[in-house]
């Protein structure tokens, strides 16, 4: 984390840029251990790039509201001093010179509330990583401009590699908490899509920028960090069930987060056909048909679904007591 800080503060200093940027290291861990790490790394990044005046680290003593409570601690105490702010995750790293273009194009126009850039993945070192990143690499461009497109000013939020207006952010993205209890219920997890639709029903407009290089991101090493990834994810677009009814959100926000939710929804009936198919194969293979059943009954009953024998497959099952007289075998 401290090694991409670093880096982007080179890069701020490279442009003659970084005494108008600073940065801030947000935590909530409650681990000691953990948090002694946290803040000697911070000391020695600051040692390093000598931004005593530019480099800040905030821990929270409780981690309520996980990323989303950290994002609104800092915008409470500390947003007033900055007319925008960049959310970076601890994997993200941005070059000095999309930050440069992001804040002046955001200063370019005032009815612009967020600014979603595309992050490339990146430094993948094991296999399922790197096929991961080659994916992103292929077809992650093609579809963020595509949406870009048809989204227009009512885009989406990602969740960091974005810039963020502080005032309408703490004007309009102010988040419930869900009743109920957990699943469902609680402070809601996949937060960005839900900022976002209300930034966008607060007249802000919400843009992507996927044709800004400079952008990148970390993904999970592994399929089974990759599914604890996902299941977060699940459980934050399934509550997002709970703030669809919301009044005043655009048609676009609710497509969304219906988008999101019907994206794990389909999960379980793509599994439930497969299960169909299967038990519908196994039973043709092991349950003949019985077109003859006993009983009374006006009609035969036929099968939907069976193979077409050939002519030598009809004449061989045939009882030997059968004469057929359209054809000869």
């Amino acid at each position: 984390m401290t090694a991409g800080l670093q880096a982007i503060d080179e890069a701020l200093c490279g442009l003659g840029a970084a005494d108008a940027f600073d940065i801030f290291i947000l935590s909530d861990t409650v681990e000691p251990e953990v948090w002694l790490n946290e803040e000697a790394a911070f000391l020695a990044l600051r040692q390093r790039t000598g931004g005593h005046d530019r480099i800040f680290y905030r821990r929270r003593a409780q981690n309520t509201a996980r990323k989303s409570g950290n994002i609104a601690d800092w915008v409470q105490r500390f947003g007033g001093a900055y007319p925008q702010f960049l959310i970076l995750d601890a994997d993200s790293v941005m070059t000095g010179e999309i930050l440069v273009r992001l804040v002046a194009a955001m200063e370019r126009h005032p009815d612009v509330g967020l600014i979603q850039t595309l992050p490339v993945i990146t430094g993948g070192t094991t296999l399922f990583a790197r096929l991961q990143q080659f994916a992103g690499r292929v077809y992650g461009p093609l579809i963020a401009h595509g949406i870009a497109w048809w989204h227009g000013a009512e885009s989406n939020y990602w969740g960091h590699n974005a810039l963020i207006r502080t005032r309408a952010f703490a004007e309009c993205a102010g988040l419930p908490e869900l009743r109920g209890r957990k699943p469902f219920g609680g402070p809601i997890m996949s937060h960005d899509f839900v900022e976002a639709a209300l930034l966008r029903r607060g007249g802000w407009a919400v843009h992507m920028v996927p044709g800004l290089a400079g952008s990148y991101e970390e993904s999970p090493p592994s399929m089974l960090e990759t599914a604890v990834r996902d299941r977060r994810w699940c459980q934050g677009n399934l509550q997002h069930a709970a703030v669809l009814p919301a009044r005043g959100l655009a048609w676009i926000s609710r497509l969304h987060l219906l988008t999101g939710i019907g994206s794990y929804i389909t999960a379980p009936l793509w599994l439930l056909f497969l299960l169909t198919g299967i038990l519908l194969s196994l039973r043709a293979r092991f349950v003949p048909p019985d077109y003859f059943p006993a009983g009374k009954s006006l009609f035969q009953q036929f099968a939907v679904m069976r193979q077409i024998p050939s002519r030598r497959q009809v004449c061989t099952n045939l009882p030997r007591s059968t004469t057929v007289v359209p054809f000869s075998c």
